[in-house]
């Protein structure tokens, strides 16, 4: 019986000390009423918001579905979204919506979104280019990325 509940009480420590050092180390996401912001650049917070942005700068539209509670969601945001090049195509050549599948269900289920991550690019017509859904590494993104710029009418570096 001691035994068991030392046992108990070691496993219970791990898995405190485990969910500390994965809270200090996740990258945060901050919302606000509008926007969303991930790897340094604000996201809207609602498809509506970012077509009628993409529509007014003609710009091909990203939208990233995505949970707090996902880990591959949580990949995309560290080793995707923050590198560097990403993160310029991203605030130059694209308007960028994230969608909290927890939070806006309207928008999940408009795009018929099942699971995160899940990235859809679109004209600044709104006409899908294509789905990206799960995790992609980051190389493999990035050429995603140039190509729907190149098909959307931006200049490939």
């Amino acid at each position: 019986m001691l035994k068991t509940r030392k046992i108990l009480t070691i496993v219970a420590i791990v898995a405190v000390l485990v969910f500390a050092y994965y809270a200090a180390n996740a990258t945060p996401v901050i919302s606000d009423q509008n926007y969303t912001y991930i790897a340094e650049l604000e996201w809207y917070n609602t498809y509506d918001a970012g077509a009628k942005a993409a529509a007014e700068a003609k710009k091909p539209l990203i939208v990233y579905f995505w949970t707090i509670w996902c880990v591959y969601c949580e990949k995309y945001h560290k080793e995707v979204f923050s590198r560097e090049d990403i993160r310029e195509i991203l605030a130059q050549d694209f308007v960028r919506v994230a969608i909290d599948m927890d939070v806006n269900k309207e928008d999940t289920r408009r795009f018929n979104v099942q699971a995160p991550p899940h990235v859809i690019f679109m004209t600044s017509e709104g006409e899908i280019i294509t789905r990206v859904p799960g995790y992609m590494p980051a190389d493999e993104f990035k050429e995603v990325l140039l190509r729907v710029k190149a098909s959307a009418g931006g200049a490939h570096p």
